[in-house]
């Protein structure tokens, strides 16, 4: 894996060298996910709402444990696009460590909390029941899911997208495999239902944080990081990591909080509606692959370019990428409004489901075009150090929007879930608008890291 040439003729090949691996990645993490609903599904409407509701409170507890490291990834990238590769090691290192201790740490709360957790978000009692054991399966596991995740970031600051590209083929494909396996009762493998869903993905993170260790350890890509860094805590590195994932983890606590309360507002409407918005939703993640990849290319092309002291390098990668994002995530706009109910059917649910899912599908293609401006300029704002500016947009957005407008929308003028997702989609377009006003306001030109 060589070093990017980062110079504006190159610009257009480097964002696609580094996002098409990501869309990829992407598309198999939704394959993974669709199948897993798809199996379920076939064991009713319960259980598809008890692992759609169990599995989206460890993704967002995930996430917001693994914030506490994503500030690595812009001061890899900056050290990177400097040629410091030795001080990009350590603060690499030093970052798996972090994701070691919170792993360790959290992983107890799972195994206590769990039934309270899925009782407190309003699930019905047979919901509870059998998201439980789902839930304190993943949880067990969840030091491996961090310690993938930094590995990931720090690849990604490096310049490396192949690599989580080619670990996540792996993963992806064990976990459905095991799936598949462990649900059924295929062979010797023993029924396990739910449950079955929980140890495909379990197994599959062990196999997936080998894979990164591996290539991090191995020393045949950018960074090669010792296993004696790792347990030699640098406390300045730590101290540069946690100031710029600060805001990150805020912002990531605020948005998964609001992605909490918008579930609990979906479950007070019923099991039907759960389910049909695990559906919209699994469809909806569809949209999120170019718009996400190029938010992560444009993070490492920000940060590198910033790094080799060359800002309208940096300018013309955002607004470039957010060209690409708004042609991609339009034309993907587009397919929702067409295809809504063929879509929603591949999930073969009840026709009550069916109606729900499909209204929601459509009004996701109204927030295409936000979602592509929101999530390109904070990916390339996070890039380059400043965390601050999309944790503000994240703290008013999440309490004033998201959860206001999707209460308004959905519970006081009864218009149910329709209107939980139509408050959703108001919340991400006024976000769009201003994370583009504090982009040409220009702070993340004057960050340190």
């Amino acid at each position: 894996m060589h070093l990017l040439d980062l110079t504006e003729n190159n610009l257009t090949k480097n964002i696609f060298k580094l996002c098409i691996p990501v869309v990829i990645e992407n598309i198999l993490h939704a394959g993974v996910f669709i199948s897993d609903t798809i199996m379920v599904g076939r064991l009713g409407t319960d259980a598809i709402a008890a692992v759609g509701l169990a599995s989206t409170l460890f993704f967002i507890i995930s996430m917001v444990f693994s914030s506490f490291t994503a500030g690595s990834a812009s001061i890899v990238a900056r050290h990177i696009g400097a040629k410091e590769e030795d001080h990009a090691r350590i603060v690499g290192a030093q970052a798996i460590l972090m994701s070691l201790l919170l792993g360790l740490t959290a992983t107890p709360f799972f195994m206590v909390f769990a039934k309270k957790m899925l009782l407190m978000m309003g699930a019905e009692p047979v919901v509870s029941d059998l998201g439980t054991a789902y839930l304190q399966i993943v949880g067990a596991f969840l030091v491996f899911r961090l310690i993938m995740l930094a590995c990931s970031g720090i690849l990604r600051g490096a310049g490396d997208t192949r690599a989580p590209m080619m670990t996540t083929i792996v993963v992806n494909c064990i976990n459905i495999l095991f799936n598949w396996l462990l649900v059924f009762g295929i062979g010797p493998f023993p029924k396990l239902g739910i449950s079955g869903v929980a140890w495909a993905t379990a197994i599959a993170y062990i196999i997936g944080t080998g894979l990164f260790c591996t290539k991090l350890f191995s020393g045949k890509g950018i960074l090669r990081i010792k296993i004696g860094h790792i347990f030699r805590i640098q406390a300045g590195s730590i101290r540069r990591i946690i100031r710029i994932s600060i805001p990150v983890t805020i912002d990531a606590f605020l948005t998964q909080m609001g992605f909490l309360f918008f579930i609990k507002i979906v479950a007070i409407l019923g099991t039907v509606s759960l389910a049909a918005h695990q559906i919209a939703i699994s469809i909806e993640s569809i949209s999120f692959m170019p718009g996400f990849a190029l938010a992560v290319s444009t993070a490492t092309l920000v940060g590198q370019s910033l790094g080799a002291k060359n800002v309208d390098l940096a300018i013309l990668s955002m607004r470039r990428s957010c060209y690409y994002a708004l042609s991609l995530m339009g034309f993907i706009a587009l397919i929702f409004l067409l295809f809504p109910g063929q879509m929603a059917m591949i999930f073969q649910p009840a026709p009550g489901v069916l109606s729900l899912a499909t209204v929601c599908i459509m009004i996701a293609a109204i927030e295409q075009p936000a979602l592509a401006i929101y999530m390109v300029y904070a990916g390339g704002l996070r890039g380059a150090g400043d965390t601050v500016s999309p944790m503000i947009i994240t703290i008013a957005g999440t309490l004033c929007l998201h959860v206001p407008m999707a209460y308004l929308f959905g519970i006081t003028l009864g218009w149910g879930l329709a209107g939980v997702w139509f408050g959703a989609a108001i919340d991400w377009i006024v976000r769009a608008i201003a994370i583009y006003v504090l982009y040409k306001k220009g702070r993340w030109r004057r960050v340190a890291v």
